[in-house]
């Protein structure tokens, strides 16, 4: 719905995919403040059999090393690795500078780096 009501003020200035993630950036933001808001709820957990799947692990693991990155440094990360985005796309989603961008994707990916060849989390 973002989308349809922001076309009245779209101006074609860069790629149209970077306009949408930042539709997709704010919403998400405003997300998270609304579940600050509300009481934590008890997630359920189901027990199985342990899988030994070595992609799995790793997955596990990489999931487990984007959590330890520092919010902004993981977000500009993914934007750039999952998104496809250029520094310049990126920078004008975050509200930053092409600098800034590139230091924080350097940042995410050292510390993705050394948690995932040590297996060990990677601390400030």
């Amino acid at each position: 719905m973002r989308v349809v009501r922001g076309l009245e003020t779209y101006r074609p200035a860069g790629r149209d995919l970077a306009w949408l993630f930042t539709i997709a950036r704010r919403l998400l933001i405003d997300h998270q403040r609304s579940r600050r808001r509300q009481p934590d709820e008890m997630p359920v957990v189901y027990l199985s059999e342990p899988r030994s799947d070595p992609s799995q692990e790793l997955a596990v693991a990489l999931a487990q090393a984007l959590g330890d990155v520092p919010e902004a440094d993981r977000e500009a990360f993914l934007l750039r690795e999952i998104g496809g985005l250029s520094y310049q796309e990126i920078a004008a989603v975050c509200d930053g500078t092409i600098d800034a961008v590139r230091s924080r994707i350097y940042r995410a990916r050292m510390r993705l780096r050394a948690a995932l060849s040590t297996g060990v989390k990677v601390t400030t």
